[in-house]
Parts: structure tokens; C-alpha cells; sequence
């Protein structure tokens, strides 16, 4: 079945063959990449999420806020609640009430917390160099470099715009040169 981007690209020329071909080659890679680290993950029984908050709460050290660790993880304080409370069933993360506002509590990782992190954490590191072992340094730094770029001007787009028909305004000049080019374009 052909995908509906598939049939606008090949009708729109060569330029947008290359972006939807581009789009799915990072949508496709992002999916394997996490799929696969999901799966390195259920080993030690953890989801990516749970295993992010426990990173998120060692990084921010004991009496770790909810608040603070959902804003980390770019997630809702709502979301965060559940997975606090799946670790702290688990007697991963413990919870005790904020001197500062009883309404709210600090998380802190326990004993059993701390060494399945750290048994997470050197299986996470032999995931990553295993996955980037076939790259060059120069080739990493580029797709660091590209990635970086493309988080930013995805971060100026708006999409409310764009579905509601902006896309059809001329866009700026696509940029030449190649991935490793070190000099920013105009």
C-alpha cells in the first residue's frame, strides 16, 4: 500500500521525492531505534519512560520533584504520577511528602532502584555504542550536527498553519552543500 506522501512526492518532482524519502528515512529510523531499545529494556523490566524518570531522578539527586522531573522529560506532571507510582510499587523510587508543600512530594531512588539503574545503565551503553559501531566520528558529529538543526527548525514551525493551508506560501531556498560542510549557509 502506498503511502499517501509516497503518491504527492512522485507527482511533485525530484525535491520532494528526496524530503518524503528523507521524512520516512528518520521517521522509520527513530521507530527501530526505540523499538529496539524498548526491547533491550523489558530485560530489566522497564519501559523507556520508567527508565528516563529513574535516570531524570538520579540526575536531580534525592527529593527529585514530580514537577521538576516531568519538565526533564518534556512530559506532564499528570503522566509522570502513574509511572511514579508503577517504580514506587516496585520499590524502585520512594516518595516523601515536600517539607515545603504538603500537597506535594519528592521522589528519591531506593536501594533496589539504584542497582537495577545502574545494571539499566550499562546495558543502555553497550545498546548505543553497539547501534553507532558501524559510523565513523565524522559521520556521528554530522548527524549530531544535522539532528540539532532539525530539532530547531522544527521548533519554529507551526502547525496549525501549515494544516490549515499556509504550506502553500513559498518556502525558503533549501540550503546547499553536504552534511559535513562546517560552515553554517546563509
Amino acid at each position: 500500500m502506498m503511502h499517501p506522501l509516497d503518491a504527492t512526492a512522485n507527482a511533485a518532482g525530484p525535491r520532494r521525492q528526496l524530503e518524503t524519502a528523507s521524512w520516512f528515512a528518520v521517521v522509520r529510523a527513530y521507530l527501530e531505534c526505540n523499538r529496539r531499545y524498548a526491547q533491550m529494556l523489558q530485560h530489566f523490566d522497564l519501559t523507556v519512560t520508567q527508565y528516563e524518570v529513574l535516570i531524570t531522578v538520579q540526575r536531580l539527586g534525592d527529593g527529585a520533584a514530580p514537577k521538576a522531573i516531568a519538565e526533564q522529560l518534556l512530559v506532564t506532571r499528570a503522566n509522570m504520577s502513574g509511572v511514579v507510582k508503577r517504580l514506587r510499587e516496585r520499590a524502585l523510587l520512594r516518595t516523601t511528602a515536600s517539607a515545603a508543600d504538603g500537597r506535594s512530594y519528592l521522589c528519591s531512588l531506593t536501594p533496589d532502584g539504584r542497582a537495577l539503574l545502574g545494571r539499566a545503565q550499562a546495558a543502555a551503553a553497550r545498546f548505543i555504542r553497539a547501534q553507532l559501531a558501524p559510523f565513523a566520528d565524522a559521520e556521528l558529529a554530522a548527524v549530531e550536527k544535522l539532528m540539532h538543526r532539525m530539532r530547531d527548525h522544527l521548533a519554529g514551525l507551526e502547525p496549525d498553519q501549515l494544516a490549515l493551508g499556509a504550506a502553500d506560501e513559498p518556502q525558503p531556498a533549501p540550503r546547499t552543500g553536504t552534511i559535513t560542510d562546517t560552515q553554517e549557509q546563509p
